[in-house]
């Protein structure tokens, strides 16, 4: 039988239109430009567009801010004595449960510790507590430690279930997946409440807002608890867990909006929306498998159609616009009333890739398909890394590899403060221009800016591209960051903008960098404590009254560079001291105050009968030096030594 010919063209349309809905199905969930920009488009809808509900009223979160942890004389670990008064006073205001998100992975001051172990053994309510044997975020010291210290029916897995591609946590961990691994922080409360949980992977169901200055969860700082009523309190779900700047933070749906706690959510809240979901029975509400084929095929036939009147490409490229809005503002539109996340990128590409094959050649479609994904990706992954997948897509692995990185971690002193000064409008003028400015030195050293935390940027060299120097240039970017972010804070304070120092740490050593994704998309995250001890070596400046803080790992590897010693630095906790540097410019090495506070330190050192009058000498001769300012006073308070026995960590 001879089709006609319009037979045999309807044949062709409707394979067109099958073809073009099956690639753009399989883009949407198999490539990463695709797959990540499908769920941007929901994290859209979920993070701004969901019907307000009412506050939790069984979930209240005990958060430890950065007014508690000042109230320590160390910041990290979180003070177990105060913790174990903490779980007192909650039993006492008869609390339904307590999970704790805290990591008790490290011994503290031992009568603190004890302290707390007696309570998690003796407390009579049911309590969880996070727990995790992932090597790369504890050692096997940490996790002996953690073993021993947490009894194993209290523990529950603080592991989170991230997307592969853009890491933000969308799942809720189950946990038991593996061998020690117990059940996922959500999941242990829940069965500990008596409610059943799926073992597979449960896609979070974010609960919304009530209204613009009511969140999902009551908060209350851990410091104050004592003195709130235990109304507030009695039958509740209590959740302990760290509301700080840079800790414990995840990536959710809502940074597709937000940049605040909301987006970079702690841990501690991530936890409650799981576990809210779980109570209130409530889950994601999206089409499933079929309803995403149907749409994406009634897409694909819409472009199809489209095609068929054959009135040109402009024609067709207008019409494929006002189609592809259309369907966005009413996906959104239709979310606010109740209608389930129905897909956006899969039917715009079923729309576009029918127009294509049905106007275009194969080879011509294929050219522009690749310019497209080639200038999609590079919006999303650093220029280094569209390099490498260009010049060579098989030299990124997937898995990770353990390498020799030096890392900067920077910081503004009290920009909290600063935040809450400043307009938004402004607030936002004065961190963009820093950072801009700071990640321009980054990228002419041949750093990779790894992420911004707040005001602060974590950069790593010798990753993607290996640098033989990278010990060298990191230190060189430090002195150059320095320098720019001094003259920034003082163009900012003679305008009338109190911007703060700001403080540098730079550590070398082993880390594992892990390239996620697929090799159409990259993204790097170092693993391992050197990343730990770098963000420390950043946090000490503030007891030094130094700005760039190095650790002699560092030092080791830069025999051509300049540095001051600082002392032999002893953590507390800890027997053993390190060596801190602080590096100076070439000029600042030509300044007699260098060679003057090098002979000094020595004298400090050796313990030289002279040192004590050195040290008196030098800061007469360089009152306004922070080193030699920190040097006399523990002269002054009779510390005639170079090792610093630090009162905090």
């Amino acid at each position: 039988m001879i089709l006609s010919k319009t037979m045999r063209q309807m044949a062709a349309s409707a394979l067109v239109a099958v073809a073009a809905s099956a690639l753009a199905y399989f883009c949407s969930h198999y490539l990463t430009v695709f797959s990540s920009l499908e769920n941007f488009a929901a994290d859209i809808r979920i993070a701004s567009l969901q019907a307000p509900q009412k506050q939790s009223s069984e979930i209240v979160v005990i958060g430890i801010t950065e007014e508690t942890v000042a109230m320590f004389p160390y910041r990290s670990p979180v003070d177990r004595g105060f913790l174990a008064k903490l779980l007192l006073d909650l039993e006492r205001k008869k609390v339904r449960l307590i999970g704790v998100d805290i990591l008790l992975d490290q011994a503290t001051e031992s009568g603190k510790d004890d302290a707390l172990r007696k309570v998690l053994r003796s407390i009579q309510l049911p309590v969880l507590v996070s727990y995790t044997n992932t090597l790369g975020i504890v050692n096997e010291a940490q996790l002996s430690f953690l073993n021993a210290f947490v009894p194993e029916k209290l523990r529950a897995s603080a592991n989170f279930s991230t997307d592969p591609f853009d890491g933000s946590v969308r799942w809720i961990y189950s946990g038991e997946d593996k061998a020690g691994d117990p059940m996922g922080f959500a999941r242990k409360a829940a069965a500990l409440l008596g409610v059943e949980t799926p073992v597979s992977a449960t896609e979070i169901a974010w609960k919304p807002n009530q209204d613009s200055e009511t969140p999902p969860f009551p908060m209350f700082p851990a410091h104050v608890v004592a003195n709130l009523p235990a109304e507030w309190f009695a039958g509740k779900i209590v959740l302990i867990g760290a509301i700080l700047s840079i800790t414990d933070r995840h990536r959710t749906p809502m940074a597709a909006v937000y940049d605040d706690d909301r987006g970079n959510m702690p841990g501690v809240m991530v936890h409650a929306h799981a576990i809210a979901q779980f109570l209130e029975g409530r889950t994601t509400k999206k089409v499933g498998i079929s309803g995403f084929v149907i749409t994406t095929l009634i897409w694909g036939l819409i472009g199809v159609g489209v095609g068929l009147l054959k009135k040109g490409i402009v024609f067709n490229v207008v019409s494929g616009i006002v189609l592809v809005a259309l369907l966005w503002v009413g996906g959104m539109i239709g979310f606010t009333h109740g209608l389930p996340l129905v897909p956006l990128v899969a039917p715009t590409l079923a729309l576009a890739l029918s127009l294509w094959m049905m106007d275009v050649i194969l080879g011509s479609a294929e050219r522009k398909q690749r310019k497209f994904v080639q200038g999609a990706f590079s919006r999303y992954v650093s220029p280094a890394v569209v390099k490498q997948l260009v010049d060579n897509p098989e030299s990124l692995k997937i898995s990770g590899v353990k390498r020799d990185l030096t890392f900067i971690f920077t910081d503004i002193a009290g920009f909290t403060t600063l935040s809450e000064k400043l307009s938004p409008e402004k607030l936002a003028e004065v961190l963009n221009a820093y950072l801009e400015g700071g990640c321009e030195i980054i990228l002419r050293h041949s750093g990779t800016v790894d992420k911004f935390i707040g005001d602060a940027i974590m950069s790593i060299f010798n990753a993607p591209i290996e640098q033989a120097d990278h010990v060298s240039r990191g230190v060189r970017c430090a002195l150059e960051l320095d320098t720019f972010a001094e003259r920034f804070r003082i163009a900012q304070n003679a305008v009338g903008v109190p911007l703060g120092h700001t403080r540098l740490g730079v550590h070398s050593g082993p880390a594992v960098i892990g390239n996620f994704g697929s090799k159409f998309r990259m993204d790097f995250t170092a693993l391992g404590d050197t990343v730990n001890t770098a963000a420390r070596t950043e946090g000490v400046n503030k007891y030094f009254g130094t700005r760039i803080c190095c650790t002699e790992a560092v030092v080791a590897q830069c025999p051509d560079l300049h540095f001051r010693p600082i002392g032999e630095v002893v953590l507390k906790g800890k027997l053993t001291g390190v060596v801190l540097y602080n590096p100076v410019s070439d000029k600042e090495a030509l300044d007699p105050l260098h060679s003057q506070y090098l002979e000094v330190y020595n004298l400090l050192r050796t313990d030289h009968p002279n040192a004590k009058e050195a040290v008196f000498q030098l800061h007469n001769d360089y009152p306004d030096d922070p080193l030699t300012s920190f040097h006399f006073d523990r002269v002054n308070a009779g510390l005639v030594s170079s090792r610093v026995v630090m009162e905090d960590k």
